[in-house]
């Protein structure tokens, strides 16, 4: 009896010491399988033309009417496209599955076993006022659409475990034991609002004050 439970106190130590091993990648693009196709020091993706006209007006249709200016909250029709104003930490790519490259994030770390990701805010990250964007705002963000959002982040999100800020411009993220090796890429989806203009408003309200 005593041997077995020596054995077993071994291979816990031993798996202990193995995820603490666990070699941690940085990169500055994050895929659910092989690798990324565009390296690090990319310009644009294939699909898009950097020589394109700059300037100009577009105009978009869109059937019915809005009240609100806020598309994170269940009040309120949202006005069509408000979604465009806010980058994501992460941006997909359109010509390779399941592959996110940094757009607020300028690079990430995430071991082996997928079980947390760092992303590290790109230092030229700015607000309309100019304010820079911080991993304050990542929580922020995180926080506020998981308790006054609509219902869709709370259960899209359901598997972070807890998130906080390593300096200034580091957030991590740590997900549940046992969830699915997508999350890394699920929580890069996240848009991130400034939390120096939302706090002293109501979130969950409807809005038409230009954001």
């Amino acid at each position: 009896m005593q041997t077995m439970r020596s054995l077993v106190l071994c291979f816990i130590l031993a798996s202990v010491a193995h995820a603490a091993d666990s070699p941690v990648l940085s990169a500055h693009a994050f895929t659910l399988y092989g690798d990324p196709k565009y390296g690090p020091d990319f310009t644009h993706f294939d699909y898009v033309n950097p020589d394109a006209p700059k300037g100009g007006e577009i105009r978009l249709a869109a059937i019915g009417t809005y009240d609100n200016l806020n598309p994170f909250t269940l009040k309120g029709v949202a006005a069509y496209g408000s979604l465009m104003l806010y980058n994501r930490l992460c941006t997909k790519s359109k010509d390779e599955p399941f592959t996110e490259y940094g757009q607020l994030a300028a690079q990430m770390q995430m071991p082996e076993d997928r079980s947390w990701i760092i992303f590290e805010l790109h230092p030229a990250a700015r607000w309309h006022d100019g304010v820079p964007v911080t991993a304050a705002d990542v929580i922020f963000s995180f926080k506020i659409l998981t308790t006054k959002g609509i219902p869709f982040f709370r259960t899209f999100y359901a598997d972070v475990d807890t998130v906080f800020a390593l300096d200034e411009r580091q957030v991590k993220f740590e997900f549940k034991e046992g969830t699915n090796r997508e999350m890394p890429l699920i929580i890069g989806q996240l848009r991130v609002l400034p939390k120096h203009y939302w706090e002293g408003r109501e979130f969950a309200a409807t809005t038409l004050e230009p954001p």
